[in-house]
């Protein structure tokens, strides 16, 4: 296991589980940032309460997971050393979906490294924007070539 300090912080969208979960393959990208986070635990993952009430909503309504289920992944979130919540501070307006300013914001307060995300309305925002950002914001197949570098 890789000690807390030196796993790579990352803030990883909602669709990122949603694929993961519905992949087919243990070599679908999203399943593998899963995997790289949850079981071989080199990755940190940032959250935050508004963060982890969107991933227990979705986990809910769309997979179907049941209530059990969903606590458990609530405690994950909350208090598993693999995962670390912030308060949010500044809060962003420059996505054209308002719902994706909060992974952000989650992003910019945990100081994460990337953001990842499938979601295009984050992937294209404008480069003047994401080059300011302490962050980049990558597609997990980008963002896995990235880690394989390291």
């Amino acid at each position: 296991m890789v000690p807390r300090k030196k796993r790579l912080p990352i803030v990883a969208d909602t669709n990122v589980f949603v694929r993961s979960f519905k992949a087919r393959t243990n070599t679908n990208a999203n399943r593998r940032i899963v995997r790289l986070w949850l079981i071989e635990k080199k990755l940190q993952l940032i959250v935050s309460e508004d963060l982890i009430a969107e991933y227990l909503g979705i986990f809910s309504e769309v997979l179907g997971m049941d209530d059990e289920t969903v606590r458990e992944w609530r405690v994950r979130f909350e208090e598993d050393r693999r995962t670390t919540l912030v308060g949010l501070g500044r809060r962003y307006t420059e996505s054209r979906d308002p719902d994706d300013n909060l992974l952000l914001a989650t992003a910019t307060a945990g100081r994460a490294r990337f953001l990842v995300t499938n979601d295009l309305d984050l992937l294209e925002l404008p480069d003047e924007f994401q080059e300011r950002l302490p962050y980049a914001i990558l597609t997990p197949p980008a963002f896995l070539r990235v880690w394989e570098q390291t």
